[in-house]
């Protein structure tokens, strides 16, 4: 992930450091590059890179800590980044050193630590790979397309690689798409690119020095797929230890970032071209995997509750109201409900304390967030121990919120604010530790009747008065 925070603790020294340079070039040069390959895959909404290396430990002591250079604009966008040792398949500890930024040959970049497993003595040499998942402007290439015409968009990426250490052999290969080209390069002569089949391959016919600034490579791809990115999202989960439940209910704000209709959207036209039925860039259904064993579904929009979805299992299919074609938007809201246990675990029984894993996502595939806000509601009178979440967060805050039949402060909300995600993290979890009494849990259904009784009580003494003035 892109934050761990245990790397934190391990790499303090070594953060510090850097955090007192600006200057990029002041980084160690300890490595070589000796082969570095870049995958560029865009085949979904989101743009997803592996890098692999083969570096070689060119200083005259042993090393463990490798430098990896990012664009700034990429990592501002960035949803996933992780390192693996390849002959070992394991991942490596790493982190991006968010508080700094570093200048490049006049430009703002951040700079990830790799840290490996033991010390690569002077002369050895070692093979790392690095995965990256962001969120890419891509633009439609022709600016708009008329209803069915094929969709071409634009992306433009670094031509040569970003990097903190001399490189001596550079290939990257772009994939993902039945066609791709490129349609602006620099007059470099020392970098090519050929097809093979629907996959771009460029190389690089000379050594590469650190930070090589280049005019950027601008690629032209086919891809008749919307391009679904939620601007907002807001989860909410309300858990019942006495109804033994946990509610949740999910606002989305989507947009299709997909190329403009030319002209305007014509109903006569969709239906007679049959449009509904075709793969294009508009988007008609959506499809979301639940937890198990879901109940009590329901979907809404800003007009009211929409009867066009259906439950096959654990999968929801969400049809809206109308297409949504490139640049339209849609807010919709969905919620179900699912049994506590599956969510709930008994920590100690002695102190009263559970764990509550929450999933994190449960929207639909090839899905681009670029802010979330996940609300987590525990009952009355809780007691917030701990939280964690996998993936970095901008905030979490523990505050109360108000509800039907509250009594004083309301239910404890834990909120989690997270940007740039992708449907890939719904395996994760988020995890809240907390305490809740045997007294707490009595305390609000025995006031509520308590105070129903008095009520009646009250009322029937008051009607045993008579207020009649008599001669």
């Amino acid at each position: 992930m892109m934050v761990t925070s245990t790397l934190y603790m391990v790499l303090q020294v070594v953060i510090g450091v850097v955090l007192a340079q600006a200057d990029a070039a002041s980084l160690s040069k300890s490595w070589e590059n000796v082969a570095y390959h870049r995958t560029v895959d865009v085949s979904r909404t989101y743009t997803q890179e592996r890098i692999d290396l083969h570096i070689k430990n060119i200083d005259n002591k042993a090393i463990e800590e490798y430098y990896f250079v990012l664009p700034e604009g990429i990592f501002e966008n960035i949803a996933l980044f992780s390192a693996q040792l390849k002959r070992a398949d394991a991942f490596l500890e790493s982190a991006i050193i968010p508080q700094q930024t570093f200048v490049a040959n006049g430009e703002h970049v951040k700079v990830a630590v790799v840290k490996m497993p033991t010390s690569v003595e002077p002369g050895s040499s070692t093979d790392i790979a690095i995965t990256l998942v962001y969120g890419s402007h891509r633009q439609p290439y022709s600016g708009s397309v008329e209803m069915g015409e094929r969709q071409l968009l634009h992306l433009s990426t670094n031509t040569y690689p970003l990097s903190a250490y001399n490189t001596q052999q550079y290939t990257m290969s772009l994939e993902g798409s039945p066609s791709i080209e490129v349609v602006s390069n620099s007059s470099d002569d020392n970098f090519s690119c050929r097809k093979e089949g629907s996959r771009l391959d460029c190389e690089s016919h000379k050594a590469i020095g650190p930070y090589q600034k280049t005019a950027p490579l601008k690629i032209v791809f086919e891809r008749n797929l919307p391009s679904s990115r939620v601007s907002f999202l807001a989860r909410e989960v309300w858990v019942s230890h006495w109804a033994s439940t946990m509610q949740f209910e999910e606002s989305y704000d989507l947009v299709n970032d997909a190329a403009p209709l030319k002209g305007g959207f014509s109903r006569a036209e969709y239906m007679k071209g049959q449009h509904a039925m075709k793969q294009h860039g508009h988007l008609t259904a959506l499809e979301m995997v639940l937890p198990s064993d879901s109940e009590e579904h329901y979907f809404t929009d800003l007009v009211g509750a929409v009867s066009t979805f259906r439950v096959l299992q654990d999968h929801i299919f969400l049809k809206p109201r109308f297409p949504i074609f490139g640049g339209w938007k849609y807010n919709f809201t969905i919620g179900w409900t699912n049994g506590l246990s599956q969510f709930l675990h008994i920590e100690d029984v002695d102190t009263e304390s559970f764990v509550l894993s929450v999933p994190i996502l449960n929207g639909p595939a090839d899905t681009y967030y670029s802010k979330m806000n996940l609300s987590v509601y525990l009952p009355e009178g809780s007691e917030v121990l701990d939280v964690w979440c996998p993936l970095p967060v901008v905030s979490t805050e523990v505050t109360a919120s108000k509800s039907y039949f509250d009594l004083n402060n309301g239910h404890t909300k834990v909120t989690f604010e997270l940007n740039n995600m992708v449907d890939t993290v719904s395996t994760s979890k988020v995890f809240v530790r907390y305490k809740f009494s045997t007294f707490s849990f009595y305390r609000k259904p025995i006031s509520i009747a308590a105070s129903i009784f008095i009520s009646l009580m009250a009322f029937f003494f008051l009607k045993q008065i008579t207020f009649t003035i008599e001669n």
